[in-house]
């Protein structure tokens, strides 16, 4: 039974993204490369092109 498990999660590997470099192959607790940087907009940015964009709607409907 372990034997077909192994088989299954390394067979699966090759669909898994790493959380920290974000290549396909390896699971996070295996990485050895380096963390990448993603830039992410911030919570209040977000909420605020939300707003800009319901105005703008607003403004096209009238």
């Amino acid at each position: 039974l372990n034997a077909i498990l192994h088989f299954y999660r390394e067979a699966n590997k090759q669909h898994v993204r790493c959380q920290k470099c974000l290549e396909f192959g390896h699971w996070t607790y295996e990485c050895t490369g380096k963390r990448k940087y993603l830039h992410r907009p911030s919570r209040t940015a977000q909420l605020a092109k939300v707003l800009k964009e319901k105005e703008k709607r607003l403004l096209l409907q009238q």
